[in-house]
């Protein structure tokens, strides 16, 4: 069966659970090096107890994420095709060689590489993380809704494990997994793209998509905003004494943020999709930030990882909402998602220059920092209950319509004539066409195959056979075909 079937397929759902599993755990091998990256013990150079150095580097770290998406995001054409696929692959195999060169020349040397040869790796570093995850992005955007958040969720939990034994493991064992766990990670995701069982998603036009579904400006700036929120609170966390405790802290931290995006998703997620996390986050925002102002020592440790775990929250809740965004309204999974992501990464670089900025000038402190955040916090939450902020441009603030919503409620007689019409014009067989009759509903492959009591591979076959007889490769356009019928027969 060709690959270019649609997501109308929902070929996720047949699914085992080893498969499931196994793409959580790939997807973890990217969110334990991101981490590693961005918070203090970043290359694994504990020797390197200079605190600008540590800032600068990371926020060069960010840029390079950041850029990398928004080439994602203007690319998203280009990257689809096996050319763009591979580059990324070379992305992430660059970060693999960086890190290695990087860490074994400082071990090597004693001493930290110069200032400019640490900005190029880390830039680099940056882009071939960012790669990694537009891959996976891609992946799971073939996921049927419930299965993909838990795969999110799952992912981000085993990544903080992950995270933890590779910092607590001892040189140059801590150097290997680091640089071995993208490319692990990367034919981890092989060996999934190439099972019989996995259907990618329909490929959209980056022009379609950019018509059918758009990040509003405001949702964009509030993004940049949160980021840099986000960039003061975890780059405060590099202050802090390196141990044990610390990781440990990070690795439960990371836990609970994926939980919380887990409860999030489950039971709010028609909040979320009216105007993304925002509102979620402003309690527990304001918990973190209120103490830091005022607190040292342990307490203070306390609210830099609360606000790691809302940077979690932030993050799952986003790569879901515009996924779901992207099957629902037919649009580019790989624009919607780099576009979110390069404003959050863009806010947090711009927090850490922020921070750097204002303790090495000593304009200002770790506790001024946390109030002006604070105050940052109280505008967005006005700001956000006042103006209806959503999160794609020309909506007022309600969710999308599902595919396959039509006025078949209203008209069921003329819905089905119509389908009738399209489906012998294509010489669809009877079986076929009660196939397409349910395609056209917006039903998935678990519920044909339970109506019709046929298996899920025969459903698969029957679509793939009715896409081929119609000359279309998605649910979107089938749909556009019932509707011109209607136009015909009027």
């Amino acid at each position: 069966m060709e690959k270019s079937m649609s997501e109308a397929v929902e070929p996720g759902q047949g699914f085992n659970r080893t498969m499931h599993f196994t793409a959580a755990c790939g997807f973890a091998l990217y969110w334990s090096c991101f981490f590693t990256m961005l918070m203090r013990n970043s290359f694994m150079d504990g020797g390197i107890e200079i605190l600008w150095y540590h800032l600068f580097l990371r926020v060069v770290f960010l840029l390079g994420s950041g850029v990398a998406c928004v080439a994602a995001a203007r690319c998203a054409d280009r990257l689809a095709s096996e050319q763009g696929v591979r580059l990324q692959r070379a992305g992430v195999a660059m970060f693999s060689i960086v890190a290695a060169a990087a860490s074994l020349a400082f071990h090597s040397l004693g001493r930290p590489m110069p200032l400019a040869v640490d900005l190029v790796a880390w830039g680099l570093a940056g882009v071939g993380l960012a790669c990694l995850l537009m891959l996976w992005v891609e992946f799971l955007g073939a996921f049927p809704a419930r299965m993909r958040t838990a795969s999110l969720v799952a992912a981000v939990g085993l990544g903080g494990v992950a995270y933890l034994v590779m910092n607590l493991l001892p040189f140059p064992f801590n150097i290997g997994l680091l640089c071995l766990s993208p490319l692990m990670s990367l034919g981890i995701l092989h060996l999934l793209d190439t099972d019989p069982s996995y259907v990618p998603a329909a490929f959209v036009p980056l022009a379609e998509s950019r018509e059918r579904a758009r990040w509003a400006p405001s949702f964009k700036g509030i993004a940049v905003a949160y980021g840099v929120v986000f960039g003061l609170g975890i780059g405060s966390t590099t202050q802090l004494a390196d141990g044990e405790a610390l990781y440990s802290g990070i690795a439960v931290m990371l836990a609970l943020g994926a939980a919380a995006s887990w409860l999030a998703l489950r039971f709010l997620a028609g909040r979320i999709e009216r105007s993304g996390s925002f509102r979620l986050l402003f309690p527990v925002l304001v918990i973190a930030l209120i103490p830091m102002s005022f607190v040292q020592g342990l307490p203070a440790v306390a609210c830099n990882l609360l606000l790691l775990g809302c940077y979690v929250l932030f993050e799952v809740v986003g790569l879901d909402l515009a996924l779901s965004l992207a099957e629902r309204l037919g649009a580019s999974r790989a624009h919607l998602a780099a576009s979110c992501q390069a404003c959050l990464y863009l806010g947090m670089a711009l927090g850490h220059v922020v921070g750097l900025v204002a303790t090495t000038s000593g304009v200002m402190d770790y506790a001024m920092l946390s109030a002006a955040a604070l105050g940052l916090v109280v505008m967005l939450a006005l700001f956000v209950t006042f103006a209806s902020v959503s999160p794609l441009a020309g909506q007022d603030g309600e969710p999308a319509a599902p595919a396959g919503a039509t006025d078949e409620d209203h008209a069921p007689g003329r819905w089905r004539q119509r389908c009738e019409a399209v489906a012998r014009a294509a010489g669809l067989s009877a079986r076929e066409t009660e196939v397409f009759m349910l395609l056209a509903k917006g039903r998935g492959v678990e519920h044909i195959q339970n109506k019709l009591c046929i298996s899920s591979h025969t459903v698969k076959t029957h679509v793939y056979n009715i896409y081929r007889k119609m000359g279309i490769g998605s649910r979107e356009e089938l749909l556009d075909a019932v509707e011109a019928a209607q136009v015909h027969e009027e």
